[in-house]
């Protein structure tokens, strides 16, 4: 009798053990949330980087000045470069950079007009990569183009500019385009015109009557004659 109650006792302490196992939720494995794309970037360690630059990170010194770029070609102590505009005739300007601690990403070059007051692209509008050291520009293939403002047979000013666009303030270590400007001129050959169609040389025709003026006839006839009057004169004054 107390072995049968025995048993009976295990047997209900197995159900209730079933029962709470059964009824005990069981822990699920959390997912991370999904973090869109396009804010991935917020999850990385942030950096000293300048925006849109090529630097990473960078310690630029307190009393660092504003960088730029000086000219080779043309160089900065030449005189005013003269550039014929002509088919196959283009202009090539290359520089080497001076105290840049932060690489620009992109480069944009205009050339001013001070005759029209008229500012020309010089390259691709969206600039050129800012590890670029030189820049070839065609200034015929421009003027050709369709709806191209002709150039001014004049000097102009080559301006330059980072990203930042051309009012960005002077910074410490950044690019200046305030610190990097040459000046050119630009001018256009004079049609051909044959011989046969009527050409002339003004300055071979104005030389040619320069040497008759200067012939010694020419000049000893005028004093010859002034010699003969004033003895003449000299005859009756007696």
């Amino acid at each position: 009798m107390r072995f049968a109650a025995f048993c009976s006792l295990l047997g209900s302490l197995a159900l209730v053990g079933a029962s709470t196992e059964s009824t005990t939720p069981i822990p699920t494995p959390t997912t991370p949330p999904v973090v869109p794309h396009e804010l991935q970037h917020l999850l990385q360690p942030r950096q000293a980087t300048s925006s849109g630059s090529s630097s990473s990170s960078v310690s630029i010194p307190a009393d660092a000045a504003a960088g730029g770029l000086t000219y080779t070609n043309p160089a900065a102590t030449d005189a005013v470069s003269y550039y014929k505009i002509a088919s196959g005739n283009p202009i090539t300007f290359g520089w080497n950079y001076t105290s840049l601690y932060v690489t620009p990403s992109s480069l944009t070059f205009e050339a001013r007009c001070s005759a029209n007051s008229f500012t020309y692209p010089v390259g691709p509008t969206t600039g050129i990569p800012g590890s670029e050291t030189q820049i070839v520009w065609d200034p015929y293939e421009y003027a050709q183009s369709a709806n191209a403002i002709p150039f001014a047979q004049a000097s102009y000013t080559l301006r330059v500019y980072d990203e930042r666009g051309i009012d960005a303030a002077a910074t410490a270590g950044y690019f200046n385009g305030a610190n990097s400007i040459v000046n050119f001129a630009l001018y256009s050959p004079a049609a051909y015109t044959p011989l046969a169609s009527g050409w002339t040389c003004v300055t071979c025709s104005l030389a040619a009557v320069s040497a008759k003026l200067d012939h010694p006839l020419l000049i000893a006839l005028p004093v010859t004659v002034a010699l003969v009057l004033i003895g003449g004169a000299g005859v009756f004054h007696r």
